[in-house]
């Protein structure tokens, strides 16, 4: 079984992934994103800045994030990943939805991700504004730009896992179990996130 951490910059991610580590269990592991930016040899706001490149990189994204995530959907281990589907997406709408030549694109991509997003059994979305966002020269360090990334990205991920649709073997929702997780204290956070995980088991 795969669960996915979510959020927004500075949400804490990456802290309760290592933790979960700590205590056990396998994650996915890689920065998609930097490692895609460190080969082609370009900054995001290149990227940014180029709405071909943009689309080029979040497909790169999406295509690695799937191969990465493909070794970690047996149903008799569990497994944690950074990021989901819906968070691509989000960064890609901020990016170029404002933009009616690339609408139809948004719509494709939008549907791609849903469809991806099913692989989990689970989405944990992080708050944001728990610790300062770091300037790390890929990710938007503005607290007003990270709460926007906030709000839509947990709008999109509600959206996203509802939208999924039904099973028509088991006329249950096919999409992941959308869980906010409020607890702040990095223990108590962990200790959340497997009670939940004893539901599935």
């Amino acid at each position: 079984m795969l669960f996915a951490i979510s959020g927004s910059q500075g949400s804490g991610k990456t802290t309760i992934i290592n933790e979960l580590k700590k205590r056990g269990y396998p994650t996915v592991e890689r920065k998609t994103s930097r490692s895609i930016l460190e080969e082609w040899g370009v900054t995001l706001s290149e990227v940014n800045n180029d709405r071909d490149l943009t689309i080029k990189f979040q497909d790169e994204i999406l295509e690695r994030k799937k191969v990465d995530e493909y070794c970690a959907t047996e149903p008799s281990r569990i497994f944690f990943t950074e990021r989901t589907y819906a968070d691509l997406f989000t960064y890609a709408l901020i990016a170029i939805g404002k933009d009616n030549e690339y609408s139809e694109w948004l719509d494709d991509y939008f549907i791609r991700c849903a469809e991806l997003q099913t692989r989990y059994s689970a989405n944990f979305y992080l708050p944001s504004g728990q610790f300062e966002i770091e300037h790390d020269g890929v990710r938007g360090s503005n607290q007003h730009y990270g709460k926007m990334v906030d709000l839509v990205m947990r709008d999109v991920s509600a959206r996203m896992n509802s939208q999924a649709g039904l099973d028509p073997e088991t006329m249950r929702s096919r999409g992941p179990k959308l869980v906010d997780i409020d607890q702040l204290e990095l223990k108590y956070r962990a200790e959340q996130i497997l009670n939940h995980i004893l539901k599935f088991r």
